[in-house]
Order: structure tokens, then C-alpha cells, then sequence
């Protein structure tokens, strides 16, 4: 879906929230979508940006006009949130033997995102209180990090700090705090980022609406990551067939020296 076709969407929707009878409900109201719920990864997927975008309407009436207004104390705030499936994931720390770093112990997270990304009208601190950011996993100081083993308080935390910056090396965990753009209190939008290497699977879209230290609103939407063409047929058969797989990924393997052997010999005569 273009931006064009995703303006005419949001104008629908703030279209749909302001059209509204004199006696509706005084309460917010919010209206959210993505520009895409669909990312497909071929094998010339580089990366690509998503649109999340909204429209607010106010509780507060103004006069007898019944539209919103902004007082003072009273202002919005959005938060946005995209992760992927949750798994387990195997990490391992370096070590020295001898002269050279090696892989020595490895340790399982159990339970978490392979893909986590967080966006945000102001810093998360502003907007809501600790014990709610902590609740909701709101932020990368907040996601839950535990381990299959039983690690102590300073293992953990070291195998912690270790796991989040290497995924944020990647890519892969992302928090850019007051990078979304509000328009009068009333129009949303937020661009994320997604990198090549990003996991497929079914996505989740958080979005929250906050005022005065809570969150007013929490709204869902779907987004589908998955490999088209070949290589959805290779990832398929790969996660299906893993011992097949291997054999062909041998095979191939050997086929491949063999014929760059004989090419080269050909060539040498």
C-alpha cells in the first residue's frame, strides 16, 4: 500500500471520529492502521520502512460545537510497539583459550522477541509511571530476559546487557523515544524500521494512548512477515524436512566442487 492510499485512510478515520452526535460518550476514541499488513522478504529484500498511523478523538468538548480541544495538562501521548513471535534463543559468550576468543558458555533466553522495535510521541519516563512501563514491557530496560539456567544476579545481568546490545547491533531491537509526530492532538504517525535480516512470522502492533500517567487506550493490529517465491519454498522445506535438507545442502555442496574442479581442469588443458 502506497502513503497515497494510506492518507486516504487516515482521512476516512478522522472522518469516521469527529462526525459524531452531540450525545456520543465523552471518552477518547482512536483509529489505527499500518500502511502495509503484509512484508514480503525475496531475494532482493534489503529492508523496508513501515507506516503506523491514527487519528485521535478528544473526550473534551468544546462549547456546543462538541469538538475536542486542547487544555492545558490534558495532552496525548502514543506509544508504539512491533515484536515478533516469541522462542527461545541460544546465546553464547567469548572466552579465551589459549590466544584466541572462542565461543565457551552458552546460555538460553527463554521466551523472548526475535524482533522488538519501540517509538514513542516523548521519552517513555515522561509519559507513564515505572511500575506501568515495567507491567506492559514498555522499553528495552524493561523486556523480560530470562534464562533456561539458573544464572546468578551478576551472570544474569551480564548475559542480559550482552544479549539486548548484539540484537541492537542487528538491528533487530530498536527504541527511538519521541520520533512520533502528533498533529494538533489528533493525527498519529510513526515510521519504523525493518532490516534485512528481520524473522518471519506473525507479528504483533501495540499501539497505546496515554494522558496523565495512564493509558487510555490500547489498540492491535496484525503484520504477516514471510518469504516469498523460492525462498519460501527453501525456508519451508528447511523447517519441515531439516534432515532431508541437510542431505540435499551436502549434496549440493559436493556438486558444486566437483564442477568447479572440472571447469577448472578443462580450462587448464
Amino acid at each position: 500500500m502506497t502513503r497515497f492510499h494510506s492518507l486516504i485512510l487516515l482521512i476516512v478515520g478522522v472522518a469516521c471520529i469527529t462526525v459524531a452526535g452531540p450525545e456520543r460518550a465523552l471518552a477518547e476514541r482512536m483509529v489505527a492502521d499500518l500502511s502495509d499488513h503484509t512484508i514480503e522478504i525475496t531475494s532482493q529484500f534489503s529492508g523496508t520502512e513501515l507506516l503506523i498511523f491514527g487519528a485521535i478523538e478528544r473526550a473534551i468538548p468544546q462549547g456546543d460545537g462538541g469538538h475536542g480541544v486542547a487544555i492545558e495538562g490534558m495532552d496525548y501521548d502514543v506509544i508504539v510497539v512491533v515484536q515478533s513471535e516469541r522462542h527461545d534463543m541460544v546465546i553464547r559468550r567469548k572466552g579465551m583459550a589459549g590466544p584466541i576468543w572462542v565461543n565457551k558458555n552458552a546460555r538460553t533466553v527463554k521466551d523472548i522477541p526475535g524482533y522488538y522495535a519501540l517509538t514513542s510521541t516523548r521519552p517513555l519516563e515522561h509519559i507513564l509511571p515505572e511500575p506501568i512501563l515495567k507491567g506492559y514491557q514498555l522499553g528495552l530496560d524493561r523486556l523480560n530476559v530470562s534464562f533456561e539456567q539458573e544464572l546468578s544476579e551478576r551472570e544474569g545481568e551480564a548475559y542480559r546487557a550482552g544479549f539486548v546490545r548484539n540484537m541492537k547491533a542487528k538491528d533487530l531491537y530498536i527504541e527511538q523515544e519521541g520520533l512520533i509526530s502528533l498533529l494538533d492532538e489528533i493525527l498519529f504517525r510513526a515510521v519504523l524500521h525493518f532490516p534485512a535480516n528481520m524473522p518471519v512470522g506473525d507479528y504483533k502492533v501495540d499501539i497505546y494512548l496515554a494522558r496523565g500517567g495512564e493509558i487510555l487506550l490500547h489498540e492491535k493490529a496484525p503484520l504477516e512477515v514471510g518469504k516469498t517465491g523460492l525462498e519460501r519454498v527453501i525456508y519451508n522445506f528447511a523447517h519441515s524436512h531439516p534432515a532431508y535438507y541437510g542431505i540435499v545442502a551436502i549434496l549440493v555442496a559436493l556438486f558444486a566442487g566437483w564442477f568447479s574442479g572440472f571447469v577448472s581442469r578443462k580450462m587448464s588443458v
